[in-house]
């Protein structure tokens, strides 16, 4: 098998994460990104570093022997993506559409030319079912052959990945990274046969482990961030050593891992250790991972389908507590920030319609439904029970 994958975003998480590890295992990388400077510096330098942290210590490794291109050098691209096993995305999820016409490029080209090698596109953003969302918007762009071929020949599995890699700064070419990987990937999905990369894991319950690394990781994680926000602090590992923020985070971790337990058939005791992993990931102060990067856009956040609203639902549907996702709910609620759109839309939701009636349009769900009830008095008695 030929074991060369392209990454479209090469940014710090396609550099720092998936592209890391493909190196790691052997593979060869072609790097593509629409950031020229930085395209210009990957070719120029042809390596760059990943500087890992641990609670115990640091340790650096080399990732060299890539292809960088601008994402503009269609043909180029086109030509690398003829024979490849794996095409993985690392974008920000409001920009998928605008690489769809390449994917669909390079499917037509394998289909125009006979390839019989299986090609599997995994979009490795932070989000559910972006690899579904990206076949939506590919397979539309394609001849009805090319569609054929595509349906034959070319998966889209949905995937889950989960590593802190920070915004490079001041060198672009210097990464760091938490030492720390999950990568699942639906192998229901999947086109072909395993490809020979150990840390990424085909697996047949990809919903449920979606969702355990949603809920636990993402909710826990939006747990600390607001409550350390309200709390005065800048970063998470500040807001971590916290015992009043830890506190809440610690009851919300018990309340999550009984509804994802129940839900998606884990044991509760495995479920709340998979999410208390925050601890020791969260506490790493070299990360410099910003509370304001964590509880940015709250509207989405707080959304029906989200880390919050979705088990707290999900409690009620269990008969489980939700209290301490409730206060955290209202945490979320009474997050103001000038510079976060989201933040200054929501405060003035609130404002125009009353709590009472913008705080269950927030959450997506009806007026009378328990979850607003609670979060409603929750949010009313915010100054009395949480005077910071």
């Amino acid at each position: 098998m030929n074991t060369r994958v392209m990454i479209l975003g090469a940014g710090s998480s396609g550099r720092g994460h998936i592209g890391q590890l493909a190196h790691a295992a052997g593979w060869e990388l072609v790097l593509i990104d629409r950031d020229a400077d930085l395209v210009r510096a990957l070719q120029a330098a042809g390596r760059y570093t990943v500087r890992f942290c641990r609670a115990t210590g640091e340790m650096t490794t080399v990732v060299d022997g890539f292809r960088a291109y601008h994402v503009s050098e269609t043909e180029a691209l086109v030509r690398e993506g003829l024979e490849i096993p794996l095409l993985l995305t690392c974008l920000f999820s409001h920009n998928l559409h605008q690489v769809a016409p390449l994917v669909a490029e390079i499917i037509s080209a394998r289909c125009q030319a006979g390839v019989t090698v299986p090609l599997n596109i995994i979009c490795c953003e932070n989000m559910q079912h972006s690899s579904s969302l990206l076949q939506s918007q590919v397979l539309p762009l394609l001849t009805p052959d090319a569609r054929a071929y595509a349906e034959r020949m070319v998966g889209f599995p949905d995937c889950m990945i989960s590593r802190v890699v920070p915004l490079a700064t001041d060198d672009p070419l210097s990464l760091l990274a938490e030492d720390y990987n999950e990568w699942t990937v639906d192998a229901m999905k999947f086109v072909g046969p395993p490809v020979p990369l150990p840390a990424m894991e085909l697996v047949t319950n990809q919903e449920s482990r979606l969702a355990r690394k949603f809920f636990m990781h993402n909710g826990g994680h939006a747990v600390c961030a607001y409550w350390g926000f309200h709390h005065g602090h800048t970063f998470i590992h500040e807001a971590v050593a916290d015992p009043a923020v830890l506190a809440h985070v610690g009851a919300a971790m018990g309340e999550l891992a009984h509804v994802v337990s129940r839900r998606y058939g884990f044991t509760y005791e495995d479920t709340l250790a998979y999410g208390l992993e925050l601890g020791p990931r969260g506490e790493i102060a070299a990360l410099q991972d910003k509370i304001l990067r964590v509880v940015r856009d709250p509207l989405r956040k707080l959304s029906r389908e989200e880390r919050f609203v979705a088990p707290a639902v999900m409690a009620t549907e269990e008969g489980t507590p939700y209290t301490e996702l409730a206060q955290s709910i209202a945490a979320a609620l009474h997050y103001v920030h000038p510079d976060d759109p989201q933040a200054v839309a929501m405060q003035a939701q609130i404002q125009a319609e009353g709590p009472a009636k913008a705080i269950p349009a927030i959450l997506g769900l009806p007026e009378d439904h328990a979850v607003c009830a609670q979060v409603l008095a929750q949010y009313l008695a915010w100054r009395e029970l949480h005077a910071l």
